[in-house]
């Protein structure tokens, strides 16, 4: 089925004078039909266009963009899901700062009491820095890619002492060791034993922010998207990024729902 630019231009958002722009560069030629009168598009050119649009949502220059069009379908395939990960990133970081505005609007309307380092909850420069860990047992590994997600230091507003830091840590070191054990042992991650573990790493989230069911499993799956995550939890078992991913989405349809 063919759709007139007044319909893309509908069902995308995408003006009329942009659409006309992407067709005078070659960055996304219609199906049939031409500037003069109107052009028409398939659905090919619409998933082009869609593919433009992620990368506008990224930050991609014009020129970035169509050179990563002219890529095989492999890599546009391995982009786009980049483009998932990074807009993933930025919802997570959003969620919290969203938590940290309704707590401080609940605050200042004399409806609850906030506590001073929750101020500041969700304005973190490195990128899920409150949701990575550095365990005593990865300071052994030379992750040297994996370092941007590694928090090095805390600021004061976000733990409270230094104490409070290295115990959070302790924490999901030994979620993660438990986790670890439980492969080890064949469990499944449905049952109890490790529920309970996954209960665990639940409850150090939302010592940070409290996960919706969605944001929970999108978390989920980042673990086993994202390189840095994978080469972080592979210090521990090969098999661990899928076998938290799968317990994480079984504890959101069980308790978080």
């Amino acid at each position: 089925m063919a759709y007139s630019m007044v319909d893309v231009s509908g069902m995308s958002g995408v003006s009329l004078n942009e659409l006309s722009q992407y067709a005078e560069t070659g960055l996304l030629n219609p199906a049939f039909g031409d500037l003069d009168k109107d052009m028409y598009y398939e659905k090919q050119e619409l998933l082009r266009l869609q593919q433009i649009l992620f990368c506008r949502e990224v930050g991609m220059e014009e020129e970035e963009i169509g050179s990563m069009l002219r890529d095989n379908p492999q890599d546009v395939i391995r982009i786009m899901q980049q483009h998932r990960i990074e807009i993933l990133e930025k919802t997570l970081r959003l969620h919290g700062l969203i938590q940290t505005l309704d707590k401080t609007i609940s605050h200042l309307q004399g409806d609850q009491e906030l506590d001073e380092h929750e101020l500041y909850i969700g304005f973190v420069n490195k990128r899920h820095q409150q949701l990575l860990p550095e365990s005593s047992s990865l300071k052994k590994k030379n992750f040297d890619e994996a370092e941007p997600f590694m928090t090095t230091e805390i600021e004061d507003h976000e733990l409270k002492s230094k104490e409070d830091f290295l115990d959070s840590q302790a924490k999901i070191d030994r979620i993660h060791l438990d986790l670890q054990q439980a492969i080890e042992d064949r469990l499944e991650p449905g049952s109890p034993e490790v529920q309970q573990i996954i209960g665990r790493h639940l409850q150090w989230i939302k010592g940070y922010y409290t996960p919706t069911p969605e944001i929970y499993r999108d978390l989920a799956n980042l673990y086993v998207e994202h390189r840095n995550f994978r080469q972080m939890y592979d210090g521990y078992h090969p098999r661990l990024a899928e076998f938290l991913r799968d317990g994480m989405m079984i504890k959101a349809e069980q308790d978080l729902m």
